[in-house]
């Protein structure tokens, strides 16, 4: 069933240069750069993960334990497959970087040096290092991550947005940070009346 289901969305996709914007679901059409994001380059590096510093503004409140030693185990047998993404610190202020996206695969390696001390998977984590970010870029990153991976609930949507509101205030003009409908839209979460009555609740 989920075969057929992929199959038929693939044939069903759009043709090059055919516009299909107005079946596009909700925060999906005329996608735009956020700001600060366009030329952003990482660099690829191999990391000692008891390198990297959890990510303090991190959304996710939760995490099932089971599915981190799942993970842990399937990092054990074949690696980290998808890296993590990082910041870099200024040196001498603690460790040398901060965790951007990717806390469960983090806790995950973490977790499996401890299991398995002698399995060299966790000797190192693969990772997209950022120089120091900006504080809208940073908040987009990590949610986007949290958000499309495994779904937040509306509460941690609601701070997570409430963060990428407060870094763009950061660098808004005199006119302020957008409106709470306009970082909706921004951010892809058009439609989500649920994390709009979390973002009013006083």
């Amino acid at each position: 069933m989920a075969e057929r289901y992929v199959q038929q969305e693939l044939f069903e996709a759009p043709l090059p240069g055919e516009d299909r914007a107005g079946d596009a679901p909700p925060g999906t059409g005329n996608v735009a750069p956020l700001p600060g994001t366009a030329g952003l380059e990482p660099e690829y590096r191999l990391l000692n993960p008891e390198d990297i510093q959890a990510d303090p503004g991190q959304p996710r409140r939760s995490f099932d334990q089971r599915g981190l030693l799942e993970l842990a185990a399937s990092i054990a047998r074949v690696g980290l497959i998808e890296p993590l993404i990082v910041e870099e610190r200024d040196a001498g202020r603690g460790l040398p970087y901060t965790l951007v996206a990717g806390e469960r695969r983090h806790r995950a390696m973490l977790l499996g040096r401890r299991l398995w001390p002698g399995n060299p998977h966790f000797a190192a984590a693969r990772c997209l290092v950022y120089p120091p970010l900006p504080p809208a870029v940073r908040a987009a990153l990590r949610l986007e991550e949290n958000a499309r991976r495994r779904g937040l609930d509306p509460y941690e949507v609601a701070a997570g947005l409430a963060a990428f509101r407060l870094g763009m205030a950061a660098s808004a003009g005199p006119g302020g940070p957008p409106p709470w409908e306009r970082v909706l839209e921004m951010l892809g979460f058009g439609g989500r009346k649920e994390v709009l009555r979390w973002l009013r609740r006083p």
